[in-house]
């Protein structure tokens, strides 16, 4: 749900997510949002069965140790003093619902390396302005800010070779990444990084020198797909690791809104996919083995949550069989006709993992305002929210949703 245009951890992979296991009373030593020595437990959640939708049209739009708390993976106390009430997100022994803002971006496509040619420079250049607006998403509520990394790749951001394969990651991209990390700390917010967009599939193209590579080339070819991932994925999981802020990483969004590029049916029973028609679409098959082997090489480099950012329930089915640790959807009032936003996770027949909305707008929809989706979302039963976007947002929509946090308490801050 894009209404901000584009120009021209560690958190413990197997931090629970349901406030359920918290019950248990003792968890393996971990990290947390705080940097505090702090647990995880197992558990499985039930299985989610994959019955058919009904069509309609759709919407467009932890990781890691978390710092020096010493001692061996022994078992210590793990009690939660503030669990959110219905569920929610659990990180070390801390079960919040995830409340947060879309940042999403200062430079589109630019935060993570810099486009020199159009003199917008990555967050180390502009430090400054990235920590004021983290700062104030924080003073308006937020405990996490969705980033977009790379929603197009251009400029500087990543480096190709002679045959257009990616070749790494680009002169600033690394410190870009960790610096976002340590401003994240010292505004006291975390931190989901949303690594593509249904953006990426545009053709690749040239606008005022700048040329923006189109991936689908690329995540339709097995050799240049793992190229992508071995040479930008990895070292970007591998820069928030070894980042003395990783425990500021909540979770991965690998990709937002991928159904608006893709074409044809899907396998799961939903409805067919829609794509945006200035895409590239690729087919469900080639975006699932796309977001397996981006997921597999997160799970190998991060210990961070991981998540896809769906445009709406209308594929409430689509990545149901991925690895992921939590699912998020989309809303607006396209959406809101045929998925209503006053209706629960199992209403929609998901039971298996928690549900966030990770995007939705700061004004509210036509026919209920931002206080009315957060206490919608909070009562039945949703593992957070996350509004789009902080950059949109005007004072009495920023004053409603900090009253939402202020409202809850600690059951919505992590």
């Amino acid at each position: 749900m894009n209404t901000m245009k584009s120009p021209g951890s560690a958190l413990g992979r197997s931090a629970l997510i349901t406030a359920a296991a918290l019950a248990l009373g003792a968890c393996r030593l971990t990290g947390s949002l705080d940097g505090e020595a702090e647990g995880e437990q197992g558990g499985a959640p039930p299985v989610r069965g994959h019955g058919g939708q009904g069509g309609g049209e759709d919407g467009q739009g932890g990781g890691g140790d978390g710092g020096d708390g010493g001692g061996d993976a022994s078992t210590v106390a793990c009690v939660d003093e503030c669990p959110a009430n219905g569920g929610g997100i659990t990180v070390g022994c801390k079960t919040r619902f995830l409340f947060g803002m879309n940042y999403a971006w200062h430079n589109f496509a630019g935060d993570f390396g810099g486009i020199a040619a159009w003199d917008k420079r990555g967050v180390t250049a502009e430090a400054e302005t990235h920590a004021k607006h983290l700062a104030g998403m924080r003073a308006n509520g937020a405990s996490v800010a969705r980033w977009w990394m790379l929603p197009e790749i251009r400029g500087e951001s990543v480096v190709f070779d002679e045959n257009g394969d990616p070749a790494g990651l680009g002169e600033t991209t690394r410190s870009d990444v960790q610096k976002a990390l340590e401003l994240a700390e010292q505004a006291d917010i975390n931190l989901m990084f949303c690594l593509f967009s249904f953006d990426n599939f545009h053709p690749s193209r040239v606008d005022g020198d700048v040329k923006t590579v189109g991936i689908s080339p690329l995540v339709t070819d097995a050799a240049r797909r793992a190229a992508l991932i071995e040479n930008v994925v990895r070292p970007i999981a591998q820069a928030v690791e070894q980042s003395p802020y990783r425990h500021r990483m909540v979770a991965w969004d690998v990709i937002n809104e991928p159904e608006l590029a893709m074409t044809g049916p899907s396998p799961y029973g939903d409805p067919d996919y829609a794509p945006d028609p200035d895409v590239e679409p690729i087919a469900h098959e080639q975006m699932e083995a796309f977001l397996r082997d981006t997921i597999q090489a997160l799970r190998a480099d991060s210990q961070a949550l991981i998540t896809i950012g769906s445009a709406s329930m209308k594929w409430s089915l689509a990545w149901t069989t991925t690895d992921i640790d939590f699912y998020t959807f989309h809303m607006n009032d396209r959406v809101n006709r045929y998925w209503p936003y006053n209706q629960s996770p199992a209403d929609y027949g998901i039971t298996d993992k928690p549900v966030v909305m990770s995007d939705f707008p700061t004004a509210g929809l036509s026919t209920a305002n931002v206080s009315k989706l957060l206490e919608s979302w909070y009562s039945q039963g949703y593992a957070g929210a996350i509004s789009w976007a902080y950059r949109d947002a005007v004072p009495n929509e920023l004053a409603s949703m900090k009253a939402f946090v202020d409202a809850k308490g600690c059951g919505v801050r992590f």
